[in-house]
């Protein structure tokens, strides 16, 4: 069972790279969320050792927003491991490294996933009301 979040509003303007990226992403994503869990971790592993640099943080920010604004545009689930997948291949297409973070919290239990870098949670509430507990960052 999933709760749903209030995220922020997507603050960046994309351009039309950022866009097409984005859906190219989107459908990778929609695949590699149907395998398992250490197969996706090692999918995961070697598009990270592709992208030679650590994206910023505006840039995360940008992969994220434009991963937000294609989950509108696809058919089907768009969750957050949708998004968060889609941000991680979003930066890797534009050559930049971003971890995705797998989490949990009790009461109600609840799971999460979202992108990071520079160690800082990426298109996250600024002040969650209750935190997730990071499970694996990959």
């Amino acid at each position: 069972m999933t709760s749903h979040m209030v995220l922020p509003p997507i603050q960046q303007r994309l351009t039309a790279v950022d866009r097409v990226s984005a859906l190219t992403a989107h459908v990778l994503a929609a695949v590699l969320v149907r395998l398992s869990l250490p197969y996706l971790t090692k999918v995961i592993t070697v598009v990270s050792r592709c992208c030679r640099r650590a994206a910023t943080p505006l840039e995360a920010e940008i992969a994220a927003d434009a991963a937000r604004w294609a989950g509108g545009w696809m058919p089907g689930r768009a969750a957050c491991l949708e998004n968060a997948l889609a941000a991680m291949l979003t930066a890797a297409i534009r050559g930049r490294r971003v971890h995705v973070c797998l989490g949990a919290r009790m009461q109600p239990y609840a799971v999460h996933a979202w992108i990071e870098t520079a160690g800082k949670a990426i298109g996250e509430p600024r002040q969650p009301d209750r935190p997730y507990h990071l499970l694996l960052r990959i």
